[in-house]
C-alpha cells in the first residue's frame, strides 16, 4: 500500500488513478472530507451507470460493513464505500476483500500500523495533515481556479493572514468573492475581499490592534468594546499589542540597518503584507515613542493581572495616551 502525501492523491486521482483502498488519516477533517468528495466526482465522471454510495459511522456491525464490501452492486455501477473509524482489527478483514466494483474509504483517528499494510498494494494511505504557508496559498488558488477565478499570491496571503488557516472558512470567502464577481472578472484582489467584507472574530484582533498602531481614536475603543463583550481576555489583547509593537520595534531597527523594504518581509519571517503595513505605522513613530508605548503595555499587562481596576476602565485610559 504506497504512502502518499495528499497533494499527489489529488493529482493521481485528476490523472484518472483511483485505488481500491484509501486509508485517510490524520487531524484535519476537512481535508479528508473534501478528498472524499473529490474522489466521488471522480468515480461519477467515470461510470456513465453511476455510483453506489454507501457511509458507515462508528456505530455501524462490521458483518453489515464487509457484506457491503464484498457484494457486487446492482447492474455496472461501482459501489463507493466510506467506513468511519473503523477497529484496527476489522481493517485487516476489509482490506483483503477484492471486489472489482468497490472504492472503499477508512476514515481513521488513528494512524495504521506499517505491518496492518504490508500485504495490501491495490491502496493509498493519505495523512490529511492542516496545510501551512506556501502548501496553504497553493490550495486557496486552486480553490479559486476550480471556480473560474484567479487569485494572486498577495490576495491569498491577504486572505489568509486576516481570517487564520481554518480551510472550511477560507474556503467560504473564496466562494463569497468568486460570487461577488459573477462573470464579469476572473482576478480575485485584495479590494475584492476587502469589498465583501471577508472577517471573523480572530480577524478583530487584528483589526484592534491597526486602529491602535494607526491611532484611529473612536475606532480603538469601538472594536476594544466589541472584543471584551465577545469575552475576549484583557490580557490577551495586551498581549497582541505587546508583539505587534515589537514588531514595529524590529523592522524599525532593520530599515535603520539597511535592510531593504523588499528583504524586511523574509528577514522577520512574515507575510509580505504584515511587512508592509509595520513600514506604514512606523512612519508615524519616533522611536522612543514605541519604546515607552511597549513599557507602558507591560505596566498595563501587570495591572491587568493584579486586580488593580475595571480591565475595560483600564485600557481605554491607556490607549488614550498612545
Amino acid at each position: 500500500m504506497a504512502v502518499i502525501t495528499y497533494n499527489q492523491a489529488k493529482q493521481a486521482l485528476a490523472m484518472g488513478e483511483i485505488p481500491a483502498f484509501l486509508v485517510l488519516h490524520g487531524e484535519d477533517r476537512y481535508q479528508a472530507r473534501e478528498m472524499i468528495r473529490y474522489l466521488r466526482s471522480r468515480l461519477e465522471a467515470r461510470n456513465s451507470s453511476g455510483i453506489d454510495y454507501l457511509e458507515w459511522d462508528e456505530e455501524a456491525v462490521e458483518a453489515d460493513i464487509y457484506k457491503s464490501l464484498v457484494t457486487l452492486p446492482l447492474g455496472t455501477a461501482e459501489r463507493m464505500a466510506v467506513i468511519n473509524n473503523p477497529d484496527v482489527s476489522a481493517v485487516k478483514s476489509y482490506l483483503k476483500v477484492n471486489n472489482p466494483r468497490l472504492v472503499a474509504v477508512l476514515l481513521m483517528e488513528k494512524k495504521l500500523k506499517k505491518k496492518d499494510l504490508k500485504d495490501i498494494e491495490n491502496g493509498w494511505v493519505v495523512e490529511c495533515i492542516p496545510l501551512k504557508g506556501r502548501e496553504l496559498v497553493r490550495w486557496l488558488q486552486e480553490e479559486a481556479i476550480s471556480r473560474g477565478n484567479e487569485l494572486p499570491t498577495a490576495a491569498a496571503e491577504y486572505l489568509r493572514f486576516s481570517c487564520g488557516e481554518n480551510p472550511a472558512l477560507l474556503s467560504q470567502e473564496i466562494e463569497k468573492a468568486s460570487l461577488y464577481l459573477g462573470k464579469k472578472q476572473r482576478r480575485i484582489t485584495v479590494d475584492v475581499f476587502q469589498s465583501v467584507g471577508s472577517r471573523t472574530a480572530g480577524r478583530t484582533l487584528f483589526e484592534l490592534v491597526d486602529a491602535v498602531a494607526e491611532r484611529k481614536g473612536s475606532a480603538t475603543v469601538e472594536v476594544l468594546q466589541e472584543l471584551l463583550a465577545q469575552g475576549k481576555p484583557p490580557v490577551l489583547l495586551v498581549s497582541m499589542l505587546s508583539r505587534h509593537y515589537l514588531q514595529m520595534l524590529e523592522a524599525y531597527w532593520l530599515l535603520e540597518e539597511g535592510v531593504s523594504p523588499g528583504e524586511l518581509s523574509g528577514v522577520m519571517g512574515v507575510h509580505p503584507f504584515v511587512a508592509k503595513k509595520l513600514m506604514k505605522q512606523i512612519r508615524s513613530y519616533h522611536l522612543s515613542e514605541i519604546e515607552k508605548i511597549l513599557d507602558g503595555l507591560l505596566e498595563l499587562d501587570l495591572s491587568l493581572k493584579k486586580g488593580k481596576g475595571s480591565p475595560e476602565l483600564l485600557m481605554t485610559s491607556f490607549l488614550g495616551t498612545v
